[in-house]
Formats: structure tokens, sequence, C-alpha cells
């Protein structure tokens, strides 16, 4: 064998015929977004319902009462 030029006294082997093995498959998975629309109805229902609540309303009256120990002098007296 020759000695490559350039290289001394080292032995460098001539490049080998590539070897091809099968192929290996590798899988990748990419996920992407897809809207799916989740329906959710709603029923209102108003119910209306009666509460007592209380409103005070307070009425006046008004007399005159005579209390005292002598009669008024005309009280009890006829008029001629």
């Amino acid at each position: 064998m020759a000695l490559q030029p350039n290289q001394g006294n080292q032995f460098q082997c001539p490049p080998a015929d590539p070897i091809m093995t099968d192929p290996e498959r590798v899988v990748r998975d990419f996920y992407h977004p897809q809207k799916v629309q989740v329906i959710h109805p709603i029923q209102i229902v108003n119910r209306h319902h009666c509460v007592p609540v209380y409103e005070h309303v307070y009425t006046c009256t008004e007399t005159d009462e005579y209390c005292g120990t002598h009669p008024h002098p005309h009280q009890g007296m006829l008029r001629k």
C-alpha cells in the first residue's frame, strides 16, 4: 500500500462504499385545534311571588271632653 502524501509514515485507509440499511420509520404527530361547538341550552323561568309587606297607616280623630269638678255655668241649664 502506498503512503498518502503529506502524512509522514501514517497509513490511511481508502474510503469504503456506504452500507444502506432498511429505512427506519419515525412518526411525528402534530395536533391542530379543531373547533367543535358544545351547545348548552339554558331555560330562564321568571317566577313571581306575592310577599306581604306591612304598610302601617294611622288614622287620627280629635274630640273635646270637659273634665273638671265644677260644671260649666251653662251646662244643664235650659234657656227661656
